[in-house]
């Protein structure tokens, strides 16, 4: 029984590129790698930039494949070498099937051709005949929207227009291998939605999709898995959902980092320092398997102090920080009855969030604490508890869209007929013994 050939399949590529290369013509390369050997006796290791170093993967006939992961990861280097715009440094790739690839904004469009005359272009460009262009030239114009301009030349389109005009070209001549960059951004939130179903429409009839977003709503919609990459090598390979929260999880953490480095040598807020945070701990009744908290059940955060006198009563204020900086929420004990009396010497003052409510993300805590009146500072530096991930009940993501926090609540179903009901049943029930 013979195998089924994957329609796309890397086998251990690797991409070279020479870092102020200013032409790639055979002359220039010699000329240029000449003079870096008369000048150091060798070639500048510092010039060699590795866009892909051993990547791997296979993607079947109908299966759907994004790649994630930051700018200059190496995906569009992916897409290029699948489009044969570049060859690969070492190791093999093929690609089975007429292939569609969307991957620059004008990619094969011309500024001074019509839409209709780019039409036939970028037809050609994919390896169309004339005849097969004719046949879905209607349905090419119909699905991009673009009927009252198809013969206005392209350099008067913007860009949204041009993306229409070069998805439509290339989701409906029937590709076999569809590659799908980042441009899908610029269109509009209705003509995404239409892209969405065409590309559901393709991977039913077989079509395999490569898809580059940075949007993991699109992600979700329109793949099933995922490769994710990181300076041209593979992190990961596996589900799109388990994918994209590796990649989110390692954003946060980034983000995380640099907040920690943007802090340091800040200035610090007055104080007398007679008394100190010495450390904040912030522990969960319910924890992941890799210490993340479950936003769904309490959580205790526990500031240590070291007082040098005895201070009275204090108030204290407690800030949860998500890793992109904003403040999450700000808890003050001065809203409960609780006192908070210091005096000399050491102490833990402990703030209980039942439940901790926040969206999947992470976060860290800021503290002070300030005198009765809560007005004056009197701790004197920043003290700030290490990060910690939380899961929400929503997916771990940073769209702003998603807020901070997850307030709990109760729902209720009724139909207008339950409603009818209800207004009538008084009156089913008026007699003076209802009123007793």
């Amino acid at each position: 029984m013979t195998s089924i050939k994957p329609m796309i399949e890397f086998k251990n590529v690797s991409k070279l590129y020479q870092l102020g290369l200013t032409r790639t013509s055979l002359p220039r390369v010699i000329s240029q790698r000449a003079t870096a050997l008369f000048r150091k006796g060798t070639p500048q290791p510092d010039r060699d930039f590795w866009a892909l170093r051993d990547v791997s993967f296979e993607v079947q006939a109908g299966e759907s494949l994004a790649l994630v992961g930051p700018n200059g990861a190496g995906k569009t280097t992916i897409f290029r070498l699948l489009a044969r715009i570049t060859q690969p440094t070492s190791g093999t790739l093929s690609v089975r099937g007429r292939l569609s690839a969307l991957i620059e904004l004008g990619a094969g469009f011309h500024p001074d051709l019509t839409g209709r005359e780019n039409v036939f272009l970028n037809g050609a460009i994919l390896g169309l005949r004339r005849k097969e262009i004719e046949k879905h030239f209607d349905e090419i114009v119909d699905f991009s929207g673009l009927e009252r301009f198809i013969d206005t030349p392209l350099k008067r389109y913007s860009s949204g227009m041009a993306i229409r005009l070069g998805f439509a070209v290339a989701s409906c001549i029937e590709p076999e291998v569809l590659l799908v960059d980042e441009v899908l951004a610029v269109g509009d939130a209705a003509f995404q939605r239409k892209c969405i179903e065409r590309i559901q429409q393709l991977r039913a009839n077989g079509t395999c999709l490569m898809f580059v977003s940075h949007n993991p709503y699109l992600i979700r919609a329109v793949c099933e898995k995922a490769l994710y990459i990181n300076q041209g090598a593979v992190r990961a390979l596996g589900a799109a959902d388990d994918i994209i929260d590796a990649y989110q999880r390692d954003v946060q953490n980034e983000q995380a980092q640099a907040l920690e480095r943007s802090h340091k040598g800040e200035h610090e807020p007055a104080g007398d320092g007679e008394i100190e945070i010495t450390n904040i701990e912030v522990s969960g009744e319910e924890r992941y398997g890799d210490g993340t908290l479950d936003s769904r059940y309490s959580a205790q955060i526990r500031l240590h102090y070291s007082a040098a006198k005895q201070l009275g009563e204090v108030r204290a204020s407690v800030f949860l920080i998500r890793s992109d900086g904003v403040s999450a929420c700000m808890v003050r004990s001065s809203n409960c009855s609780e006192r908070l009396w210091i005096d000399e010497g050491q102490g833990q003052i402990c703030v209980r969030l039942e439940p901790l409510q926040l969206v999947g993300g992470t976060y860290c805590v800021e503290a002070h604490l300030l005198d009765e009146t809560d007005s004056i500072l009197l701790t004197r530096r920043t003290i700030r508890s290490d990060w910690f991930a939380v899961a929400g009940a929503a997916p771990t993501n940073s769209n702003p869209r998603s807020g901070v926090f997850e307030p709990r609540s109760r729902w209720s179903h009724t139909t207008d007929q339950d409603h009818e009901d209800e207004l009538e049943s008084p009156v089913e029930n008026s007699s003076d013994e209802a009123y007793r």
